[in-house]
């Protein structure tokens, strides 16, 4: 295992306090678990891994990256994004109650670089899980756009009976009520062309 990560030993015998908390932070993410004599890969793994389906691998590695709570945690409350260097320990401290100033600011480099390099995942990952709404509009109009930079999806709708701009947070609480969105669009739709077929019928 530890040739596997890339590490040159000997024997057994001469791996490292290093490279067995290495082997913690393989298992901690859920993509190893570690028995006596012997380790064996996760199904998350697998799946992370497939050379031959990019969306499955990105649901993979998203599922390994989500077993850390404080990386889930950050994502989903930062909308996905990471706050500027210098407002980083403070948006860390507010992140995790109780901990104290000092150990906020002891771990706030290395978390900051962990985050830049997960968050991609995740992001990706949540992009290609959710699936295109689709609005049968005639003479009304309405848009859907991710806002570069910012994390966030706009909804921009208008019509004889409705119009409205909504933005929401690029997350699953946010695709989830855009969603809703786009079902009462859809609803106001059926009924206006239900109403305009019965005026035909008249």
């Amino acid at each position: 295992m530890a040739e596997a990560l890339g590490y040159k030993v000997k024997s057994p015998d001469a791996i490292s306090g290093y490279i067995f908390r290495k082997f913690d932070d393989v298992c901690a993410y859920g993509l190893m678990k570690r028995q006596r004599g012997f380790v064996k890969v996760t199904d998350v793994a697998i799946q992370a891994t497939d050379p031959y389906d990019a969306p499955k691998a990105r649901e993979g590695k998203a599922k390994a990256i989500n077993q850390i709570p404080i990386v889930r945690e950050a994502f989903t409350q930062w909308h996905g994004e990471i706050p500027q260097e210098t407002a980083f320990p403070s948006k860390l401290k507010d992140l995790i109650p109780g901990v104290s100033w000092q150990e906020v600011q002891k771990h706030s480099e290395g978390l900051r670089r962990l985050f830049t390099e997960v968050f991609p995942y995740l992001r990706a990952s949540l992009e290609s899980t959710t699936p295109s709404p689709h609005l049968e509009m005639r003479n009304d109009t309405a848009t859907i756009g991710t806002r570069q930079g910012t994390g966030n999806v706009t909804l921009s709708a208008s019509g004889e009976n409705f119009g409205f701009t909504k933005t929401l947070p690029f997350t699953r609480a946010g695709i989830k009520e855009l969603r809703n969105l786009v079902e009462f669009l859809e609803t106001q739709v059926k009924e206006e062309q239900s109403e305009e077929s019965r005026k035909i019928q008249t």
